[in-house]
């Protein structure tokens, strides 16, 4: 039996780590995550219930409709700002249920929205910004959108700061720079996230600045901030490795649905670090991830299923995963499947 090759890949989980190593002095305490201002899934159903309400007194034919408009006006700029608030915390499928709402409930109050951002509302043009860079009703535009956010902040919508900067980031970096650190101060959990991974890319590292920017990101719900974040505990970076506090943001990651993080928790029970072994665990997990398209998680799952790892051995579904995998440019596929055709010439 060739297992020289086979088991050197066996035991290469491709655990992604997408920052290099580098220690850097980790902060002693942890510091206060930035609070949220509220819950954008308890938004939406607030914005939704008193939707239906005032559409509903709207067909009892009121004396004062036009009233009863405006308010229904003011949810749909609620609407869209919650749809913005819920990309922030990396709840994409919260996002999707904002857009319906709106497509819904608030399809004839976009001139309305326009209306009141005419007479000088803030939240209103950072409403039609909203809509125009995540196609509501058109495609995308996005020098649109950037016009209507830019306007926003000039009128003290505070709100607009991160997506302006995001519009300024190559014209003036400067001033981008600057309202990106506004936001991420005022609790802004994609912008801490943003300033998090440029300390963590600095040169020199800046380990104490990443690890507080993300930790507020975190606290906040962002998965993908969770994942970078379990990543400095796992690697050690700035201080001693946690095997297990990353374990637990791995998996609190994971379960949000961040595709890094599922495969990083498919190593953690493969390995047992930071976590009991589970081999059944592992394969689920990297099962999850591949099923995502991401490519190290299929050779993960190719891997267990060629080696009969959490599951029988099973050669055909292995090189189903490998095969996604090669095509996703993880190069020790082909070598997996190679010793798979020699270990069984037949099949």
């Amino acid at each position: 039996m060739r297992k020289g090759l086979y088991w050197s890949l066996l035991a290469a989980a491709v655990f992604v780590a997408a920052l290099p190593r580098e220690a850097a002095p980790q902060p002693k305490r942890e510091p206060a995550a930035v609070p949220a201002e509220y819950d954008p899934l308890t938004e939406w159903e607030l914005v939704n219930g008193a939707a239906m309400e005032a559409r509903a007194r709207l067909k009892k034919k009121p004396r004062r409709p036009e009233a009863i408009r405006q308010q229904i006006a003011g949810l749909a700029v609620r609407s869209a700002v919650g749809a913005e608030r819920a990309l922030a915390i990396g709840d994409a499928s919260l996002f999707d249920s904002y857009r319906t709402q709106f497509r819904e409930q608030f399809s004839d109050m976009r001139w309305r929205i326009g209306r009141m951002a005419r007479q000088g509302g803030g939240a209103a043009e950072f409403a039609l910004g909203v809509l125009a860079l995540h196609g509501f009703f058109e495609p995308p535009a996005v020098e649109t959108a950037c016009r209507h956010f830019g306007a926003a902040l000039a009128r003290g919508y505070a709100g607009a700061r991160f997506r302006v900067s995001q519009c300024l980031e190559k014209d003036d970096p400067a001033r981008a720079a600057a309202l990106l650190r506004e936001a991420a101060d005022s609790g802004h959990p994609a912008a801490a996230e943003l300033l998090g991974r440029a300390c963590l890319e600095a040169k020199p590292r800046q380990a104490a600045c990443a690890y507080e920017r993300l930790t507020a990101a975190a606290a906040a719900g962002r998965p993908t901030a969770q994942s970078a974040l379990a990543w400095m505990y796992a690697q050690g970076v700035g201080g001693k490795a946690d095997p297990a506090r990353a374990a637990r943001l791995y998996l609190q990651a994971a379960r949000a649905g961040d595709a890094t993080a599922q495969n990083n928790a498919g190593e953690l029970y493969e390995t047992g670090r930071g976590v009991k072994p589970d081999p059944k665990l592992a394969l689920d997990w990297y099962r999850k991830a591949a099923e995502a398209g991401f490519a190290p998680a299929q050779f993960n799952l190719g891997r267990l299923y060629a080696a009969g790892t959490g599951t029988p051995r099973d050669f055909a579904e292995a090189r189903k995963w490998l095969q996604q995998a090669e095509r996703g440019g993880i190069v020790a596929a082909r070598q997996l499947m190679d010793w798979m055709d020699k270990e069984n010439p037949t099949k």
